[in-house]
């Protein structure tokens, strides 16, 4: 399997479901898919067959036309803040996508997150430690990330 695989196939147009799959997955009822569609809120495949295919990035957005309607939201008002999301998701993977140089998780306990490439800044890392559920940024020249490291940036401050 190569490397990329799921990543080519998210990005792709080969992921499709079919409007009961999306039904199931979203909690979002058949009729109302269909009526969110006949409005031009959400767009299928257009399938010769008549049986509705939705590529991933609508599986998106009928889940949070959802989540909006739950929170209070009107039709109109859910449908306009889910596509802003989505547009503020798509800006953040590509800005993500040149600078994400990896993940590690360490001891089970903290996460790490190195971004890179940066025009003014290298080794810039993203921590969270898992246990207190804190998280630190640490600007630094490549370095192995290890427990004792960690735990040092993790120490209190002194006043």
């Amino acid at each position: 399997m190569k490397k990329n695989t799921v990543k080519q196939l998210l990005e792709s147009d080969d992921l499709l479901v079919g409007i009961s799959e999306l039904s199931k997955v979203t909690g979002v009822s058949p009729r109302q898919i269909r009526y969110w569609e006949q409005k031009g809120y959400i767009h299928s495949t257009g399938e010769k067959s008549g049986n509705r295919k939705f590529k991933l990035p609508m599986v998106v957005k009928v889940e949070m036309i959802k989540h909006f309607l739950d929170e209070g939201y009107t039709l109109t008002a859910a449908v306009e803040k889910a596509k802003e999301r989505q547009e503020n998701v798509h800006h953040a993977k590509l800005l993500l996508r040149d600078i994400f140089k990896g993940i590690q998780n360490i001891d089970n306990r903290y996460t790490v997150i190195r971004l890179d490439d940066f025009i003014n800044q290298e080794g810039f890392y993203l921590i969270r430690d898992n246990e207190t559920n804190q998280a630190t940024y640490q600007l630094i020249e490549e370095v192995e990330i290890t427990d004792d490291l960690l735990k040092k940036w993790f120490e209190p401050k002194e006043k």
